[in-house]
């Protein structure tokens, strides 16, 4: 598989999460004909298309962390590719918080005024972003040696910690898988065990999936969906396929636009 197709296929699985979490059960029940909340089938259908979907979509977040691993390693300049990811953080952030944030603060203007105010910068581009700012700092820093290094793992901490106080999506796990898979990048099979013991940390051992004391079929299903992220990327030939660079970046913020339009078309 090329970047292109691997590309695709990360987008089309983030899709179908989101499907699941801006249409949600009640925009889907209305998708049935003649169904509603007092159709036994009807909630017990949709609740089992969501658990689907959203399971599919977790392996999502770890192509994207392979993808933008690769990117920072292969990229002609890295401040250019930096300022993408910042300058598509920033322009999706409204469009996140009115189809997927809008719960705390209420969505409307005022609410993501509010957000903004609060520091939470939850969408994924925050996230890529940190990271991309971590490895670029180690490149710049391991060849100073020990000292180097030392600053450039302090560098990847504070993008870690950043990733949390922002409440950007995945948090500092999501900065930790990024950062992880470009230390390894040479050797595809430590890669899938990166992932897979990253998985089994944030669905089973952390707050992300309710903790190692609540364990449900809803950590296992998160699981095993972010597992299946190791077959396209087994599959992957480092080649690059389509160059269509702007396309993947505008598609985040205007999938997210759309979801949200049908949902409200559905809803209401």
């Amino acid at each position: 598989m090329s970047s292109f197709a691997l590309k695709l296929t990360a987008i089309a699985l983030m899709t179908l999460d989101h499907f699941a979490s801006i249409i949600g059960q009640a925009g889907l029940i209305a998708l049935f004909p003649g169904a509603g909340w007092d159709s036994a089938w009807a909630v017990k259908l949709s609740y089992v298309i969501l658990q689907i979907l959203h399971g599919l979509g977790r392996a999502a977040f770890p192509l994207f962390a392979f993808m933008l691993a690769e990117g920072c390693t292969r990229t002609r300049s890295m401040p250019r590719y930096m300022g993408r990811l910042a300058l598509f953080a920033l322009i999706s952030e409204p469009v996140y918080y009115f189809t997927l944030g809008g719960a705390v603060y209420g969505a409307d203007l005022g609410g993501l005024a509010a957000h903004l105010a609060a520091l939470n910068f939850e969408n994924v581009f925050f996230t890529l972003t940190l990271a991309a700012l971590a490895i670029y700092a180690w490149q710049r820093l391991i060849p100073r040696g020990r000292g180097g290094a030392a600053l450039g793992l302090l560098a990847f901490v504070i993008a870690a910690f950043a990733a949390e106080y922002f409440k950007t999506d995945y948090g500092a796990m999501g900065v930790i898988l990024i950062f992880a898979l470009c230390l390894v990048r040479t050797d595809r099979k430590l890669q899938g065990a990166v992932i897979v013991l990253w998985a089994l940390v944030l669905y089973f051992f952390s707050g992300f999936g309710y903790g190692w004391y609540d364990i449900g079929r809803w950590q296992f299903i998160s699981f095993f969906g972010a597992c299946l992220a190791l077959i396209p990327i087994s599959l992957y030939n480092g080649s690059h396929g389509r160059p269509l660079k702007w396309a993947f970046y505008i598609y985040y913020p205007a999938h997210l636009a759309a979801l949200g339009l049908i949902s409200a078309a559905l809803l209401h």
